[in-house]
């Protein structure tokens, strides 16, 4: 206490440096939902875990806000003229947060984990490309691709392809290490999952913050209390119900992007009545899209017919969203066997506000048509193992993929990962079309085959894609230099606080 007195009388001056020594870190705080299930950024499936990968890893390139790729831990990148031939330049002098160097040999452990089915990596369909992999020196990692793959550096952005060092992979779910600008400390499930500033980053004065912490806290409510009390700088994934109402805030600062992000009616093309195209289509006239975006999302989104949002430049736009067609849908039905329409429980995740809405909505929108929906909600944790692929109808959907091939083969092609854990759909039209598009680094080509592909869709339907969504955030006045990312995870290496 003296020392403190004496610091303090000695004049004005002395202030200053007192207050500099005890300055509390500059710490930003995110608001999630839910406690990682892993910290393996192979195995993550969640957007809370997402946020993660992308502050404590970092891939061979890297997607900016704008959806453009530049470098990442690839400093350069070139390619055969087949696109066959993928040649990746490292960075020099990363080092991993233990210290050891980034070297070829750990991008070619990585993936070489990534594609053995043993270890049943989610996104491993999205790299079935990759033929073989090798390092003619410490700093080049050469991919030959099986077929010509014009996206091939664009999905190496990706959430789950970061690299961890190769010795240490046996411990990344306990004490992970990795290139970014954020190192591990301590992960508390239930609680919160605190980082701290990487002191070697490979870019000079980056990251402006000391650490980041994701609290989790389930309650929305609570997360937007304590936001307005400052004692969260975030709220993550803020509900889109929310976004006018806190907009007038002068507390806080709320965005609203649009995304290749999408929710959906699944149908299960394998079980009656929706292995009958004819009660599918009828589905699509029974309901008017542009009344699900405003009684779903508060017009938070836009209508769509596919994962291809109205944003992007190979979305059809000649492609007519209507309006509800009660009679002809009852008139489909008929045709298909259902004169007096058709009862089937329409299943929702408990805990996804805007699912459970979308499910409620359809409910309603679809009864003068014939479709008499019983809502059944299950929790989210059992959809895996009683919901997907299984029964003949409900609510899911997904968040955008770097590529338009990463969106769409998966989930409509008749051999994607995602369609057999969906709709189980085969249309021989939208399979032609979608391996056309990926053997081309055209876009003009991509294009055409597409635009052919939504065609052939929507005339066939998978399911109902009901809308594209937007994403929000709330931040704290004191956040600056952090934008809202359509991927919806975060580049924080700029960001400041207080």
């Amino acid at each position: 206490m003296d020392i403190m007195r004496r610091t303090i009388l000695g004049g004005a001056l002395a202030l200053p440096a007192l207050r500099a020594a005890t300055a509390a870190p500059a710490v930003l705080r995110i608001a999630v939902g839910t406690s990682l299930a892993t910290l393996d950024p192979m195995k993550t499936t969640i957007g809370d875990e997402y946020i993660y990968d992308n502050l404590v890893f970092n891939g061979l390139t890297q997607m900016h806000e704008d959806l453009s790729v530049g470098p990442d831990l690839a400093a350069s990148w070139n390619y055969s003229t087949d696109l066959k031939t993928w040649t990746f330049v490292l960075r020099r002098g990363v080092k991993f947060h233990n210290g050891a160097d980034l070297v070829a040999d750990d991008v070619i452990a990585f993936f070489a984990r990534l594609l053995d089915p043993k270890n049943a990596a989610p996104s491993r369909s999205n790299y079935d490309m990759i033929d073989r992999m090798s390092a003619p020196d410490a700093t080049t990692v050469v991919f030959e691709l099986k077929y010509p793959y014009g996206g091939f550096a664009d999905i190496l952005s990706d959430r789950q392809v970061k690299i961890p060092p190769r010795d240490l992979v046996s411990q990344l779910t306990t004490k992970p290490v990795g290139t970014g600008p954020f190192m591990f400390q301590s992960y508390t499930p239930g609680d919160r999952l605190v980082l701290v500033k990487n002191p070697n980053y490979f870019e000079p004065g980056l990251p402006k913050l000391d650490g980041v912490e994701l609290r989790i806290i389930p309650e929305m409510s609570v997360k937007i209390a304590a936001l307005q009390a400052g004692d969260i700088d975030v709220v993550w994934d803020l509900p889109l119900d929310q976004v006018k109402t806190l907009g007038g805030d002068a507390k806080v600062k709320v965005e609203s992007i649009p995304t290749a992000s999408w929710d959906a009616a699944i149908m299960n093309n394998l079980i009656p009545p929706f292995n009958d195209s004819r009660v599918r289509r009828a589905f699509q006239m029974a309901v008017d899209k542009r009344d699900v975006v405003e009684l779903t999302l508060f017009g938070q989104g836009v209508p769509t017919i596919s994962p291809i949002p109205p944003t992007h430049a190979f979305y059809a736009s000649d492609i007519v969203i209507g309006a509800a067609d009660p009679a002809g849908a009852r008139k489909l039905l008929a045709e298909a066997g259902h004169p007096d329409g058709v009862k089937v429980p329409i299943i929702v995740p408990v805990g996804r506000e805007v699912r459970e809405r979308l499910g409620v909505t359809l409910q309603q929108l679809a009864k003068p048509a014939g479709f008499d929906l019983q809502v059944q909600r299950v929790p989210f944790s059992s959809y895996e193992a009683e919901v997907s692929g299984k029964a003949p109808l409900y609510i899911d959907g997904y968040f955008a993929r770097p590529t338009i091939d990463t969106s769409t083969f998966p989930f409509l092609h008749s051999t994607g990962s995602w369609n057999a854990r969906l709709w189980h759909y085969k249309n021989d039209e939208v399979d032609k079309t979608l391996q056309a598009a990926r053997l081309t680094g055209d876009p003009a080509q991509q294009k055409v085959q597409y635009v052919a592909m939504q065609h052939a869709l929507n005339a066939d339907p998978a399911g109902f894609f009901a809308y594209a969504v937007n994403f929000a955030c709330a931040y704290g006045r004191s956040v600056q230099n952090v934008k809202t990312h359509p991927m919806r995870w975060f580049d924080l290496r700029y960001a400041t606080v207080g």
